[in-house]
């Protein structure tokens, strides 16, 4: 309700928008219409799809996060996928110029905080593509959902929300049927382990955040 109350107090007009598990949206951004989203609750992921249908996975989002191009561009548009519930809030960037007078000062100190903390999960996103290897891509992103939305345990640490292997090729730049094997030999490494409800867990988490440089494997 945070983002809400500073919309209304500042006199800013907003929408929102609600995504079950797996929804999208598409999301164009050009110069006529720039018009930023702010993730209320939930997790989505954001695609970048070219027109020659290159697609590159530019950031995990949380809650607080904000979707926004400060530079709109013509040749792309994005793919905003929901990892589990999530409500977005929209709004015109032309009218939280226009009401600056109106803005308090909170809704400026949350949103400059927001933003950074967005650019943060997009740089996490590029150290996680910037590696070679798909095994390793995999690996970083899983120690990264591990940090951001797991729940730890005694005995083991589990990611918060069941996240498929279609999801993960996607997120990674792969295919199925690549993942498929990378976790499968993960497992019979004992690097990761599942749930009952198929959750990836990991009870030994130094292991596996060494696992990348005990191994010399060209997946």
């Amino acid at each position: 309700m945070t983002w809400i109350n500073h919309f209304v107090n500042s006199k800013i007009p907003f929408y929102t928008y609600k995504l079950n598990k797996d929804d999208s949206i598409i999301y164009k951004q050009t110069i006529k219409n720039n018009k930023p989203l702010i993730v209320l609750h939930g997790i989505v992921y954001v695609l970048k799809i070219f027109t020659n249908q290159e697609i590159i996975t530019l950031a995990i989002l949380e809650s607080g996060n904000i979707i926004y191009n400060p530079i709109p561009n013509e040749n792309c548009y994005y793919q905003i996928i929901a990892l589990k519930e999530t409500f977005l809030i929209s709004f015109s960037w032309k009218d939280l110029i226009n009401n600056n007078k109106y803005i308090e000062s909170t809704f400026t100190t949350n949103f400059i905080k927001s933003y950074g903390e967005t650019i943060q999960k997009y740089e996490a996103m590029n150290n996680i593509l910037a590696h070679k290897y798909v095994k390793n891509r995999v690996i970083q992103l899983i120690l990264l959902l591990l940090r951001d939305i797991s729940i730890i345990n005694k005995e083991d640490i589990t990611i918060s929300y069941y996240i498929s292997q279609i999801t993960i090729s996607l997120i990674t730049g792969s295919t199925k049927a690549t993942i498929n094997k990378i976790m499968k030999e993960l497992m019979k490494d004992k690097s990761i382990y599942y749930s009952q409800d198929k959750k990836i867990m990991i009870n030994n988490p130094f292991f596996f955040i060494n696992y990348k440089n005990t191994k010399n494997d060209k997946l």
